[in-house]
């Protein structure tokens, strides 16, 4: 028999004060386990978020909005009075054009100036991905989506995917023939936009996981995320049939090349060194481009090989000298979260700025930065000319002519591309990227949707002279819009 049964009581509830105090303690300091006990509500919290989502809103992630007008299919509008004749790439993906590729959707097509459809590559996400090893969260085939494409003068197709509510959401890149037979893929954690050389050698971003915290070089910084791990980026060298030759880290060419601050934000703190600076995705490279011979023999500043970034995180654009690692120019602050940059000529780049434009002509600009005095001018949309609503919160894709006159300019998020003359800022050309949609889902009545818009990702200018074209497609099928 127990002589001090109070003993007992006494003991648990100075224990049960001492767990509280020291909880309190542990979280206001940063003490153990604070940090896992705060991450794993963060992972509870964006786990229902993203659920409610996926249940919500079960459609493809390309699609973006209900389409309200009475069309079904892609709608083109020219207003170039006929004086050209270039032909046109689109991206597509799940459940697009399935007028012409029924079973899944088309992955991507050609037109002409007019909409009529030329040529399709007829596999979809769903058939690449669906044996996803390294890549996590919610894989179900409609979640996977195509960003970047790059067809070749062979009739090959090279695409970068990514995922809605995965981890990391870079998935990789595959390779398709003409007849969409999948040539190989690399589940390589690839997003964004690429690019590919002369020699058929391709340049494109992918992730490399970093645990949180994580220091860089000798300074007194580091990087730190609530999720626990950043998001690296890294430009990846592959040959044509997709094995990787090099590896370049933007973390450590930005601070090896002198541009810490671009980085690391100023924070007073009393803890003692290092410093942390929160931040998950401290680049966020959302474009490579690798500066061909005849853009390099036009420019002061710019070789053969060089690479032209885009890092939305940091406002930042910047040629990289491959050799070196070094970042030869650089362009900070003067574009807002921008995407898409590319040589114009006479040593001045052309950029889409999402968030640079003025708000009452729709809040996205095509800027134009000289790269002698980093002089930016806004050269669509003008407030002297009538314009569009000209606006994509994200994403954003410019295709420049080899004219370097006109630009083909996506607005992702509007499901929308225009046409654009440089010089007067007239828009030449129009088009909708818009599907029948019936059968696949509904709105939140319950409703069967008809139609929708899906994001234009990459739509460019196509002009492999003597590509073969397969323009039958199945029997009752339209010929296009």
């Amino acid at each position: 028999m127990q002589k001090f049964p109070w003993l007992t009581a006494a003991s648990l509830i100075g224990a049960c004060f001492l767990s509280i105090l020291y909880g309190s303690v542990a979280v206001h300091m940063g003490w153990w386990p604070s940090n896992t006990v705060q991450d794993a509500k963060l992972a509870f919290r964006a786990l229902n978020q993203v659920a409610e989502e996926e249940f919500e809103k079960n459609w493809p992630a390309s699609m973006e909005s209900i389409e309200r007008s009475d069309a079904m299919s892609p709608t083109v509008t020219r207003m170039d009075d006929d004086r050209f004749e270039d032909l046109i790439f689109v991206d597509g993906g799940a459940q697009q054009l399935r007028s012409h590729c029924p079973e899944n959707g088309c992955i991507a097509w050609v037109i002409n100036r007019d909409g009529k459809i030329l040529h399709t590559w007829k596999i979809g996400a769903e058939l690449v991905w669906q044996d996803l090893q390294k890549v996590a969260g919610f894989t179900r085939p409609e979640n996977i989506y195509s960003v970047g494409a790059h067809p070749f003068a062979n009739g090959d197709l090279l695409v970068t995917y990514q995922g809605r509510h995965t981890y990391p959401y870079g998935v990789g890149m595959a390779r398709f023939d003409k007849d969409s037979k999948l040539l190989w893929k690399k589940e390589n954690f690839a997003h964004h936009w690429l690019s590919v050389d002369d020699a058929g050698y391709i340049y494109a971003s992918v992730f490399a996981e970093r645990k949180a915290p994580t220091q860089e070089g000798d300074l007194n910084a580091q990087f730190n995320c609530g999720d626990g791990k950043i998001y690296e980026d890294i430009v990846v060298i592959l040959d044509p049939d997709g094995n990787e030759i090099e590896r370049i880290s933007m973390l450590d060419t930005l601070i090896d090349s002198g541009y810490a601050g671009l980085v690391f934000q100023a924070k007073h703190s009393d803890r003692p060194l290092p410093l942390d600076y929160t931040e998950c995705d401290p680049t966020h490279l959302n474009d490579v481009q690798v500066i061909s011979h005849a853009d390099a023999e036009s420019s002061e500043f710019l070789n053969s090989g060089d690479l032209l970034v885009s890092m939305r995180s940091i406002n930042t654009i910047a040629v990289i000298d491959r050799e070196t690692r070094q970042m030869k120019w650089v362009s900070a602050g003067r574009a807002v979260l921008q995407h898409s940059p590319r040589y114009l000529g006479n040593n001045s780049m052309l950029l889409f700025d999402n968030l640079g434009g003025s708000r009452k002509i729709g809040g996205s600009r095509l800027l134009s930065i000289n790269m002698t005095t980093n002089e930016a001018r806004t050269l669509y949309p003008r407030t002297d000319k009538s314009s569009t609503h000209f606006f994509s919160a994200t994403a954003g894709y410019l295709s420049l002519h080899e004219s370097k006159n006109r630009a083909l300019v996506s607005l992702t998020r509007q499901g929308r591309t225009l046409e654009i003359d440089l010089h007067s800022g007239a828009i030449l050309w129009e088009y909708h990227n818009i599907h029948d949609v019936r059968g696949l889902t509904k709105d939140a009545q319950g409703n069967d949707i008809k139609a929708a818009r899906f994001a234009t990702q990459t739509v460019s200018y196509f002009n492999h002279a003597d590509f073969e074209f397969n323009s039958s497609h199945p029997e009752g099928m339209t010929d296009g819009p």
